[in-house]
């Protein structure tokens, strides 16, 4: 199935944004400077949202959701790349999207951002952002303040050198000597299993083939771990992929060249719980010419997460299965679909226990959904 979407639709995220108990895709267009939301029947159909699609600033180029301004109603947050802004869209609840004040509101990102993250930083209770700012090799957090708008100019965080690519914020750890009782795990964070996590904020490093982990205090602050990988790391994702309970990272590897395949893998940084990581046996992975993004989801129902790669210059998605026993190419692998499969994210749309794949094609200006079997 594929749903129409703005000019070059860049990234998808599933949420539920009219609050009727099913998922819905909401797609951010980088050549349009907009999203398209649909509104999903929990079977696997979708209707666009009435006025959909919204304005969203320029060149969207990174979405993510939370409860920004504290009505319980699911809000956006979107990285504006080629221009130094954040915009920050405040849902109804119905499926509707409006600009928070002063929104979209200046970034000291430098030169520009790529990706954005969300997450409760520093324990109170409102949702913050993170956003890269790879030419000085930091990453800019901005802590909300509970009604849609940010606590400007933020503060800068070192990580290692070029985090070029979409950071991403996840509860990696939770060391008790650090981290004190907390309550509940924020929207857009994922648990790593306890009362005690506290969001991390994970970034690539594609001039030094590292990922680095600022692990959260829960109070705004972060300790930096860095950890080796193949060489030219971009995309990010964080699941468990081995099913010991623990997250993993998911990392996708292109040469930043669509004239240079060499550097085109993918790679799995196993956690331990504890804030230590270890390559998976097998890394790096092959994938198709040019992967880069990746997602992971369980999309078989075995309760592990899977890896999907959409493979922008061969209009394919290389997928591979996470397992006890190590991570397989599935038998299916690779999947045709159309041009430039950009964007990719794995969420159960249809309630079958199994997670679909919603992709955006970029030249195709729509998104395609693939239900899983």
């Amino acid at each position: 199935m594929r749903l129409p979407a703005g000019t070059h639709p860049t990234m998808p995220t599933i949420a539920d944004v009219n609050k009727d108990g099913n998922p819905d895709i909401v797609i951010a267009n980088g050549g349009s400077g907009n999203v398209s939301v649909y509104l999903g029947d929990g079977k696997g159909g979708f209707t666009q949202a009435k006025g959909s699609p919204f304005p969203a600033g320029q060149n969207c180029a990174d979405i993510t959701t939370a409860d920004f301004n504290g009505d319980r109603s699911i809000d956006l947050a979107i990285a504006n790349h080629g221009v130094k802004t954040v915009t920050v869209l405040l849902g109804n609840g119905q499926g509707q999207f409006a600009l928070a004040p002063g929104s979209p509101f200046a970034v000291e990102s430098n030169p520009h951002p790529h990706g954005i993250a969300v997450a409760d930083f520093n324990g109170d209770k409102k949702p913050d952002i993170a956003i890269d700012s790879w030419a000085e090799n930091k990453v800019l957090v901005l802590f909300g303040k509970g009604d849609g708008t940010f606590q400007t100019p933020g503060t800068k965080f070192e990580v290692g050198k070029m985090p070029y690519q979409r950071l991403r914020a996840a509860a990696l750890s939770e060391p008790p000597a650090v981290r004190g009782p907390r309550e509940g795990i924020p929207s857009g964070v994922q648990d790593a299993g306890g009362p005690d996590s506290v969001p991390d904020i994970i970034t690539s490093n594609f001039e030094v083939s590292s990922i680095t982990v600022l692990f959260g205090d829960g109070h705004g602050n972060f300790t930096r771990k860095d950890f080796p990988v193949p060489p030219d790391p971009f995309g990010i994702a964080i699941a468990d992929v081995n099913g010991d309970k623990h997250l993993d990272i998911v990392i996708g590897h292109y040469s930043g060249q669509g004239t240079d395949p060499s550097k085109n893998a993918m790679s799995v940084l196993l956690g331990d719980g504890k804030g230590n990581f270890t390559l998976a046996k097998g890394s790096p992975f092959s994938t198709g010419h040019y992967p880069g993004t990746v997602a992971a989801g369980d999309l078989n129902g075995d309760g592990i997460a899977d890896i999907v790669v959409p493979n922008y210059e061969d209009g394919t998605l290389t997928v591979y299965l996470g397992g006890r026993n190590g991570i397989a190419l599935a038998s299916y692998s690779p999947i045709r679909v159309g041009h430039t499969p950009h964007g990719v994210t794995i969420a159960d749309l249809n309630h079958d226990g199994k997670g679909d794949i919603v992709v955006a094609e970029e030249e195709d200006n729509d998104v395609l959904v693939l239900l899983s079997k």
